[in-house]
C-alpha cells in the first residue's frame, strides 16, 4: 500500500468511527435509574412523561438563554410546598467593568452564572442574603455544559470558601466537595406552563465544609430557548453548606 493511499485509508476509517460515534449519541434514549424516579416523582410530581432520544449538548445559551426574564414557579416540595414564587435572571455589572448574570434560586438564595470561553454556564458563586454569606466554589459549579454527550458524567473536586456576604475576606467556613455531573438524557415532561422536551442534569456531590459532611444531588430540567423548567435544588446556603439540613425543594415552572 503506497503512503497516499494509507493515508486516504487512515482519514476514511477515522470519518467513519466519528460518524458513527455521532449516530449513537443522536439516537441514545436513556430512561431514568430507579433512584432519580424516585427523586423526581418525590420532589417534582410526576412530571417526566417519557424518554426521548437525545443528542450532544449544543450552544449553553440556547438551553438557558441570557436574557433578563421573571419567571414564575410552582414549589412543589419543602418547607414552602404549595406556594407560587417568582425569580429572576437579571443581567448585572462587576467590579472589572464586565456584566454577569444573577439567577434567583429561591426567595434569598442567586447564583451568578458567567459564560467561559468555552461556551460553558458556570456558577462560581452563590450568595444568601438571609444568612449574610456568600459561598464561593473553585472550579465553579457546573449549569449547563457544551459539548456534553448523553449519559457522559464529568467528576471534579472543588474548594467552598463560605464567606460574609458584607466583608469577603472574612471567611467563616472552607472546605473540599467531590462532585459529578451527569447528562441523564432528554425528556418528555409536563408542567403547568405546558410540554416541553428538555435535557436533565444532575448535580451530585459529597464532602465536608465547616462542621458538616454534606451530600446533594440537584435536578435541572432545561427546554431549548426557555430555559429551566423545572429544577430541584438548595433554598437554604447555610443549612446546605455548613449544618447540612436538607432544604431542597423542587420547582415547576407556571409561566414566563
Amino acid at each position: 500500500m503506497t503512503n497516499t493511499a494509507r493515508g486516504l485509508f487512515v482519514v476514511t476509517l477515522i470519518v467513519l468511527v466519528a460518524g458513527s460515534m455521532a449516530a449513537n449519541a443522536q439516537g441514545v434514549i436513556l430512561q431514568l435509574s430507579s433512584e432519580d424516579r424516585q427523586m423526581i416523582d418525590g420532589k417534582l410530581g410526576p412530571i417526566v412523561d417519557y424518554a426521548l432520544p437525545s443528542a450532544p449538548i449544543g450552544e449553553a445559551t440556547e438551553y438557558f438563554p441570557l436574557r433578563e426574564r421573571t419567571s414564575t414557579y410552582k414549589i412543589t416540595s419543602g418547607h414552602h410546598a404549595g406556594k407560587v414564587q417568582t425569580l429572576s435572571l437579571s443581567r448585572i455589572p462587576r467590579p472589572d467593568g464586565r456584566f454577569g448574570w444573577r439567577l434567583q434560586l429561591s426567595a434569598s438564595l442567586a447564583a451568578f452564572i458567567d459564560r467561559t470561553s468555552a461556551g460553558d454556564l458556570i456558577m462560581p458563586t452563590v450568595g444568601d442574603v438571609r444568612e449574610g454569606v456568600v459561598v464561593i466554589t473553585t472550579p465553579a459549579n457546573p449549569f449547563v455544559l457544551k459539548g456534553m454527550v448523553p449519559g457522559e458524567a464529568r467528576s471534579y473536586l472543588q474548594r467552598v470558601s463560605v464567606t460574609a456576604r458584607d466583608d469577603p475576606a472574612d471567611e467563616e467556613y472552607s472546605g473540599y466537595l467531590n462532585g459529578t455531573y451527569t447528562y441523564l438524557g432528554t425528556f418528555q415532561v409536563t408542567v403547568p406552563a405546558g410540554r416541553f422536551t428538555a435535557v436533565l442534569v444532575r448535580l451530585k456531590c459529597h464532602g465536608k465544609v465547616g462542621p458538616a459532611v454534606t451530600d446533594d444531588a440537584a435536578y435541572y430540567f432545561f427546554a431549548p430557548g426557555r430555559g429551566v423548567v423545572a429544577m430541584i435544588s438548595q433554598e437554604d446556603a447555610t443549612a446546605f453548606w455548613i449544618i447540612h439540613i436538607n432544604s431542597s425543594a423542587g420547582r415547576v415552572l407556571l409561566s414566563d
